[in-house]
């Protein structure tokens, strides 16, 4: 009898990889009970050991997956203080970069109010001398 084919993902690639279940450490205490079973053995009793024997087998499938999640766990923490790091970097250079903005504006407002200075005393110099031609004119 032909093994049952199963899929699991590779997390790095994200590619679908298709293994033998005889291979899958996952399946392989109750891969080969679950497949070759017996329908008339179904109909029998299970025994204490047997209730036991599965409890032990769900038990370490269960260590399995809590230390999967720990791992994952870890990593969450890893990609948090990465994250955070990465926005203190940027809150700083943010910063950094503002701070020389408002100076830039600072300098063109000054630089703006000696223009409009010059533009002002031009504007009343000019209009004094219209009003000097004018009356000296009449």
């Amino acid at each position: 009898m032909a093994q049952p084919r199963t899929h699991r993902v590779n997390p790095l690639t994200r590619k679908v990889l298709s293994m033998n279940a005889a291979n899958n450490l996952a399946l392989a205490p109750r891969g080969a009970t679950v497949v070759n079973h017996e329908n008339h053995a179904m109909n029998e009793p299970a025994t204490k050991q047997d209730l036991h024997n599965q409890g032990i087998l769900i038990g370490s499938e269960f260590v399995k997956v809590d230390s999967r999640f720990e791992k994952v766990e870890g990593q969450f923490v890893n990609l948090r203080t990465d994250m955070d790091s990465q926005y203190i970097k940027l809150r700083a250079e943010m910063s950094e970069q503002f701070s020389k903005v408002f100076t830039m504006f600072g300098t063109m407002q000054v630089e703006q109010n000696k223009t409009l200075f010059k533009l002002g005393a031009f504007l009343i110099t000019t209009m004094i001398a219209i009003l000097g031609l004018d009356r000296w004119w009449l």
